[in-house]
């Protein structure tokens, strides 16, 4: 009975074990990232702390519609697509 008790707190501690393991490779990761996007000289990041891309700012977006119409961009576009409006 006390060796198969043994047997499952072994079993539970390993299992512990590995969950620990998988988070600390995780935070190093993340621990890097931070060294890397605060480093001098280095470019500006294109994700957000969470990993996901970041976008434009609408003013961003707003600067390239204007800048798209000016030029006759949006014009080529709608007559190529048969776009209305």
């Amino acid at each position: 009975m006390k060796a198969l008790r043994m047997v499952m707190v072994g079993i539970v501690a390993l299992a512990c074990a590995t969950a620990y393991a998988d988070d600390s490779t995780m935070q190093a990761q993340v621990a890097q990232q931070d060294a890397a996007a605060t480093s001098v000289g280095g470019t500006n990041s294109t994700r957000s702390e969470m990993g996901s891309p970041q976008g434009k700012s609408r003013d961003q977006v707003y600067q390239e519609l204007v800048q798209a119409q000016h030029n006759g961009q949006i014009a080529r576009l709608q007559e190529l697509y048969k776009g209305g409006n």
